[in-house]
């Protein structure tokens, strides 16, 4: 294959090789290696859909995925503000991105991360939930002997939240009650920084009322103590738009959030945030992988778990993703292969037998080694959590000029 690989995972050229279709990159390429293709409309969509309908600034988590050439699109349709959640996501946005707002949404950091994100690299917000660890941000960044460092950070509190329609629940890492929320709050006035509040719903949240439901502890909490907020993040959850799950529209999300804002009368000046992460890259890339070898209805592919496909591996994961294959004709065109679908077990190319996709797959009835899948909308976590494991490290990215 004749398309240039990254070279570096932290600084992937700008310039990427850009072809009309998935099927025109196949017929010019036939690549044997795993490739992202890059639709930049679909990054643009979301983001604006996030821009117009959400009550407040957008902040994209990037966590969900890192790959230089997506944060280049995610910037480039206007998101300006990042949630980073280690300081290597901090001086990668900060190398690349100068303009960029960062906020450093991890409750709990390595030691030092927090010190360095501020002295360096100019972050002034923080996540945390512990009196330990706001002692640690108050010293890091000199706010425990300096009160003009402590005016200048806004310091969020995580409160704990039930996970009601969330898929994965991430409320039994991070957050903390009602009243200890109230004493963490009032801890970080008495400092001297500006309080804040946040929280997160659990990830590909599915009802739009949990924002709600979320906003309605937040207010619990204001109503026990006379803090004035600086800012509420209303953290990630935002979902993606599969298969085999029903998800609302986006505006009902938005419009849960507003009639929860209405409800707590923050004062005017007080910043409202969001941090999707999901949301905003799960329709803006595609994993395209080549079958290898058939053996009856099991498959081996050159991409797995390991790779970009580990959301195959998560236990009771009803997503489904959508799935087209490719092959070559009979007068050597690149044609989608339709037909009778059958369900498939799919290995991926280590030699590693847990690396398999951990629910069979629907496939035309004909695929043979040689053709190319298509899966879809895998922007979210696909490059975030791939590894080198037996040498296999997916890292070439293509854009795609042609709109889904």
């Amino acid at each position: 294959m004749s398309l240039p690989a990254i070279a570096s995972r932290e600084r992937p050229p700008l310039a990427l090789p850009r072809m009309p279709s998935v099927a025109d990159l196949i017929a010019k390429h036939r690549p044997t290696l795993p490739v992202y293709a890059l639709f930049p409309n679909a990054f643009h969509d979301v983001v604006k859909a996030f821009r117009d309908g959400f009550p407040g600034e957008t902040m994209y988590a990037v966590k969900a995925n890192h790959a230089r050439p997506v944060l280049d699109r995610v910037y480039g349709a206007g998101i300006r503000h990042f949630d980073v959640a280690s300081l290597a996501e901090v001086e990668l946005l900060r190398e690349n991105y100068p303009d960029a707002k960062l906020s450093f949404m991890a409750p709990v950091r390595i030691r030092g991360s927090a010190g360095e994100a501020y002295r360096k690299h100019g972050v002034r917000d923080f996540a945390l939930d512990s009196d330990e660890e706001l002692a640690t941000v108050l010293s890091e960044t000199g706010a425990d002997k300096d009160k003009s460092a402590a005016a200048g950070l806004t310091l969020f509190v995580r409160l704990y939240v039930p996970a009601d329609g969330a898929l994965i629940e991430l409320s039994s890492k991070f957050g903390i009650g009602i009243s200890a929320a109230v004493a963490l709050l009032k801890k970080i006035v008495a400092a001297g920084a500006k309080p804040a509040l946040t929280f997160h719903v659990g990830s590909q949240c599915l009802y739009p009322r949990s924002y709600e439901t979320a906003l309605a502890r937040c207010g619990e909490v204001l109503r026990n103590t006379n803090v004035k907020l600086a800012a509420l993040d209303v953290g990630g959850g935002f979902p993606g738009y599969y298969l085999n799950v029903t998800v609302p529209p986006l505006e009902e999300y938005f419009e849960a959030v507003r009639r929860g804002l209405v409800k707590l009368a923050l004062p005017k000046d007080c910043a409202v945030y969001c941090e999707p992460g999901r949301a905003l890259v799960a329709d803006g890339l595609s994993v395209i992988t080549q079958v290898s070898h058939r053996r009856d209805h099991t498959i081996y592919i050159n991409d797995g778990i390991y790779g970009s496909l580990n959301e195959y591996a998560l236990k009771n994961w009803p997503v489904r993703f959508p799935l087209k294959v490719y092959a070559e004709g009979p007068s050597g065109r690149i044609v989608e292969k339709t037909g009778r679908i059958a369900p498939y077990k799919a290995f991926g190319p280590t030699c590693d037998t847990l690396d398999v996709l951990h629910y069979l797959i629907d496939l035309p009835d004909t695929i043979a080694a040689g053709d190319w899948i298509e899966f879809q909308k895998l922007g979210a976590y696909s490059c975030a959590l791939r590894t080198a494991f037996n040498g296999f490290y997916p890292d070439t990215f293509v854009e795609i000029a042609d709109p889904r």
